[in-house]
């Protein structure tokens, strides 16, 4: 392991801060990796895609020879806040920068710094503050996926409290659905012994499935199926399903993509030797309908990568499953199904409540990061309303003879 530089801060507290900016490849992650999992059980907020295990397998699949920052803050010899960033020369707006990003993608989910709750958690979010303040070796701090409300937010406020140039671009809402403590069976709806559940809350929707049901129970028999092991012909099965589709057809599915097969068979071991993985399976006899590959942890499940057979649309697979899929977490538990990603038109028939999140940007103090900001808050949208004024013009206020020109 080879760790190219190491900084330590003293901070003169009531209680003592170190912080701590370790240097290197992905390796550097091990260096708290213990540390880190324990402060995980104790953050303000604690979801799978903060943890040591998705960042690294992360990084490993898709920026490998990526330099590694991990930033850690220590309070009385314990572990107290853990934020791994990518250190960057980049171009951003046309401006040559040093930039400090997220280690995220389009797979990512969301991202966030781990914090302990309470006052130690406060000390050390306040500690890192001052301490990225005065390292100089960045322009542009840049943090993509992050909750509204979460440290990394809290970060920027600090920021701006000083006096430093922040930017926020909204991004897509994260919708969710609280699940009932109990979702009949349709052993127990069929016997009238309870009401249907209002989910999902399109009662076109509701209605339909209804009808699906009754449809497929004259064709064969509907199967809900949990994996909770990596097992390789279960990953290869939910491969294929996705790839089949519109995702293989634009190269998007996991499949389609080396990097992509190396994350998700990474984490999908990880997440089975740490209990997560939950890996759903919908069929109609030996025929696949529709697959989940997902996790459920904390009493929550996280979908992020969703896939049904196209050719059995008529049958609404993909909602179907997730009917059957809110009734196994209601029986074991699990109080919200995160559905994660954006907020699209199929995810909305199941809920109406979303979490905000956004691209936050922090600008360092001197004239490369002023300019950054100038040209992505200031010059860049004044320009895009000209762009936009002047494609729409013509439109509007070219004669009618000039638009018969081509016989002429």
């Amino acid at each position: 392991m080879t760790i190219t530089d190491r900084c330590v801060e003293n901070l003169p507290r009531p209680a003592l801060a170190v912080v701590s900016a370790d240097r290197g490849g992905v390796e550097v992650l091990d260096l708290r990796g213990e540390d880190w999992r324990d402060l995980c059980r104790d953050s303000v907020d604690d979801q799978p895609f903060y943890r040591p295990e998705w960042i690294a397998a992360h990084i490993r699949a898709f920026t490998p020879k990526a330099k590694v920052l991990l930033l850690t803050v220590t309070i009385e010899g314990e572990l107290c806040l853990v934020l791994p960033l990518l250190e960057e020369r980049s171009v951003f707006c046309g401006l040559p920068v040093r930039r400090l990003r997220a280690p995220v993608n389009g797979h990512s989910c969301r991202f966030d710094a781990v914090r302990r709750r309470g006052r130690r958690g406060d000390l050390a979010l306040q500690s890192l503050w001052e301490f990225l303040r005065k390292l100089p070796a960045w322009d542009l701090l840049e943090l993509e996926g992050i909750p509204a409300g979460g440290t990394l937010s809290a970060l920027a406020v600090a920021a701006e409290r000083e006096g430093f140039q922040t930017g926020q671009v909204p991004m897509s809402p994260n919708p969710y659905v609280p699940i009932p403590r109990h979702m009949p069976s349709l052993v127990e709806l069929s016997r009238g012994e309870f009401r249907a559940s209002e989910l999902p809350v399109n009662k076109k929707l509701r209605s339909q499935l209804n009808g699906v049901r009754r449809n497929l129970s004259n064709k064969g028999q509907l199967r809900l199926q949990r994996f909770c092991k990596a097992e390789p012909e279960v990953l290869q099965r939910f491969y294929r399903l996705e790839g089949a589709g519109w995702k293989g057809a634009e190269r998007t599915a996991i499949a389609s993509s080396i990097d992509s097969l190396q994350f998700y068979n990474e984490i999908s071991r990880s997440a089975e030797e740490l209990g997560w993985l939950s890996i759903y399976l919908l069929e109609l006899d030996d025929h696949l309908l529709a697959a989940h590959w997902g996790l459920s942890y904390q009493g929550r499940y996280f979908s992020p990568k969703v896939a049904y057979d196209e050719n059995s649309k008529q049958w609404a697979p993909g909602h179907l499953i997730v009917e059957e899929i809110l009734r196994d977490c209601s029986g074991r538990g699990i109080h919200e199904y995160d559905i994660t990603g954006q907020n699209d038109d199929w995810k909305r028939k199941w809920t109406s409540q979303t979490r905000p999140q956004c691209i936050q940007f922090v600008f360092r103090k001197g004239i490369w990061g002023m300019l950054a900001h100038l040209l992505r808050f200031r010059v860049r949208p004044r320009l895009k309303k000209i762009v936009d004024r002047t494609l729409r013009k013509p439109l509007a206020e070219t004669p009618p003879e000039a638009t018969v020109s081509g016989d002429r």
